[in-house]
């Protein structure tokens, strides 16, 4: 994993695993992540703070770490980058100890990605890309729509739960670390 995978958040469109921001935030991405043309969650809030401050933490197959910050302010419906690489993200309450990361592939961009944010102490997560390849041939057929620009683009936060739990169920041995502490005032 690259620092340079760390920058785009949720980078679907990389063949190997990719960890996303920080909770915009972090996600990981791989090929087989499920994409959207739009937002799919609504009604995001604040639940990070209004300004944070993300520490995003890799390790490669070699054993060296890397490390990437990001300011974000809350605007009243999104985070939105103030300082770093990453993307603006919303993120919302999922199940038990999981959080959902919607985020922009790229800056100006209209495609969107997603990823689980799992909490593991106050203010850090595990970060995992949502992908289609953890669910069943039968559940990739039913609810994958099939594109030119994606494997599988979904719609409906049905389809967007549906590989959310499978995601989630899977035993990650891997994945980013995002730690999210209060940002100081400029």
């Amino acid at each position: 994993m690259t620092l340079k995978s760390l920058r785009k958040i949720f980078s679907c469109r990389l063949p190997l695993l990719a960890p996303l921001l920080a909770l915009g935030l972090l996600a990981l991405g791989l090929t087989g992540c499920i994409t959207a043309t739009r937002p799919i969650l609504g009604d995001a809030k604040a639940i990070l703070g209004e300004r944070i401050q993300v520490h995003a933490f890799t390790t490669s197959k070699n054993g060296t770490r890397e490390h990437s910050t990001g300011i974000f302010e809350w605007s009243g419906s999104r985070y939105v980058r103030r300082s770093g690489d990453f993307t603006d993200f919303t993120i919302h309450p999922y199940e038990g100890r999981d959080l959902i990361i919607q985020s922009q592939t790229s800056r100006g961009s209209t495609m969107i990605d997603f990823g689980l944010a799992r909490r593991i102490a106050e203010g850090v997560y595990l970060i995992i890309p949502i992908q289609e390849d953890d669910a069943d041939q039968p559940t990739r057929e039913r609810f994958c729509t099939k594109t030119q620009g994606a494997d599988c683009r979904i719609s409906t936060p049905e389809q967007l739960f549906v590989f959310a739990r499978a995601s989630a169920a899977r035993d990650e041995d891997g994945g980013a670390i995002a730690v999210v502490v209060a940002a100081p005032r400029r």
